[in-house]
């Protein structure tokens, strides 16, 4: 089994007293090494990538909180962040978890099978 990670970053507000942060998204997918191939199976990089940068198109320089609550989130805490990436990512690639990192030092995981 291999795990794959992709880091896009994107810059948004949210919080309660609406603030801003230059945000880091981690994916982690996993999959089974094809041994013909030694790629992990059911991970294509730029479908991937091509996806999340599609999702950072929709909260790029925006407001989280006005966002998730419209989509009935109750937060736009870094898990509810994270749990927004995984709902739209889940059902098309082998997710194992998101990371969604506001600082260096403050981040929130969520995993796949938590939902």
């Amino acid at each position: 089994m291999a795990e794959i990670g992709i880091i896009e970053k994107f810059h948004a507000a949210h919080g309660t007293k609406s603030h801003e942060h230059d945000f880091k998204v981690e994916i982690i997918l996993e999959g089974k090494i094809d041994p013909k191939t030694e790629f992990a199976l059911g991970i294509d990089h730029y479908q991937v990538i091509s996806e999340v940068k599609k999702i950072i198109s929709e909260i790029e320089n925006k407001n989280l909180k006005e966002i998730l609550s419209k989509l009935g989130y109750k937060s736009s805490c870094n898990e509810s962040i994270a749990r927004f990436f995984l709902q739209k990512l889940r059902d098309k690639f082998p997710v194992k978890c998101v990371k969604i990192m506001e600082t260096e030092s403050r981040y929130a995981t969520l995993y796949s099978n938590e939902l």
